[in-house]
């Protein structure tokens, strides 16, 4: 055989065995990570007579013999799901915006200006994110159940007696004050992914804004601020994912009555007041229950979805940069 036609083949081969390889790998990985959605998504459209079976609990086919429904209007009939998801939606948006506010603006200060005291800064920021946030449960707890306003009700105190302290537990300012100071969920990534981006863009934009007199807040608005549309709708996502899916900030709460949707979805399955089991329906309960975490993830899917060209944009543009 030819030595060229043989390497021709031998090069051939190499590179089919390793598209294959790859291949399988990326559905393997993709398999994993949507098998639960696809069998839940299956589940909830199971009838409470199939999942029974032959008169005992058994699992769900993989395809429902005949799919319905039905569970997701019955799951409605008991949960307030529009209410709870309004709630959590309000939660959501707010927290975002006040994330984004204040993260951009941390990011570009990290990303664009020299000044003392910077080194420790970015070394609070990584400790941000190494460091888990349920660290702090408890400090945390106390610090907004008696909130005293950074210290201020502290020092009135002084001379009042009695120390000028609010509960933030009983509505959602525990959720905006922390993200208004840029002490929200994952506001550690969200301040390095901006950092990242502000410091890889030309100085050159900076410097021409300089010399038509604009000042730092005039180049941030004007000039800084229309040119991180990606990075921007990347953390406005995420943040969105971390505060509807929170189920850390909602264990503290005492708020019940408007409780996040995650709040509401943790008492439906326990049986609590959300869900108030009965014995004689719980198949169709356990069904509607399915349907109701389906509907749950319904939002973020669309969300994602709609942005998914900016977060793939921002990721390659933000990346740690060797």
């Amino acid at each position: 055989m030819n030595p060229l036609l043989r390497k021709r083949i031998i090069s051939t081969a190499g590179n089919l065995l390793y598209n294959l390889f790859r291949y399988l790998l990326l559905i393997g990985v993709a398999y994993i990570a949507l098998f639960p959605v696809i069998r839940l998504i299956s589940a909830s459209l199971t009838s409470p007579e199939e999942m029974l079976g032959n008169g005992g609990m058994t699992e769900t086919s993989f395809v429902p013999d005949e799919p319905t429904f039905g569970n997701y209007k019955y799951g409605l009939s008991y949960f307030s799901y529009l209410k709870y998801a309004g709630v959590t939606l309000y939660i959501a948006l707010g927290s975002t915006l006040f994330t984004c506010i204040t993260c951009s603006l941390a990011g570009y200060g990290l990303g664009r200006y020299s000044f003392k005291g910077r080194a420790l800064v970015f070394f609070a920021m990584l400790m941000m994110i190494v460091v888990p946030v349920y660290t702090a449960q408890i400090p945390l707890y106390y610090d907004m159940r008696w909130f005293n306003f950074f210290g201020i009700g502290k020092i009135i105190g002084w001379f009042t007696g009695t120390p000028l302290t609010t509960n933030l537990l009983k509505n959602y300012l525990n959720y905006f004050v922390p993200a208004l100071f840029g002490a929200g969920l994952s506001s550690g990534i969200f301040v390095f992914l901006f950092m990242q981006f502000f410091s890889g863009m030309p100085r050159d934009l900076e410097d021409a804004a300089k010399l038509d007199g604009c000042g730092p807040w005039k180049i941030y608005l004007k000039v800084m601020l229309p040119n991180i549309t990606p990075v921007l709708a990347t953390v406005a996502l995420l943040s969105m994912v971390y505060y509807w899916n929170d189920s850390f900030i909602c264990s503290m709460s005492t708020n019940i009555t408007n409780a996040p949707l995650m709040m509401a979805l943790d008492l439906l399955t326990e049986g609590g007041a959300m869900g108030n089991f009965n014995e004689a329906d719980t198949a169709s309960r356990i069904c509607g229950n399915w349907a109701i975490l389906v509907m749950s993830m319904l939002p973020l899917t669309a969300i994602f979805i709609f942005c998914q060209k900016f977060f793939v944009e921002s990721m390659d543009r933000s990346g740690i940069k060797g």
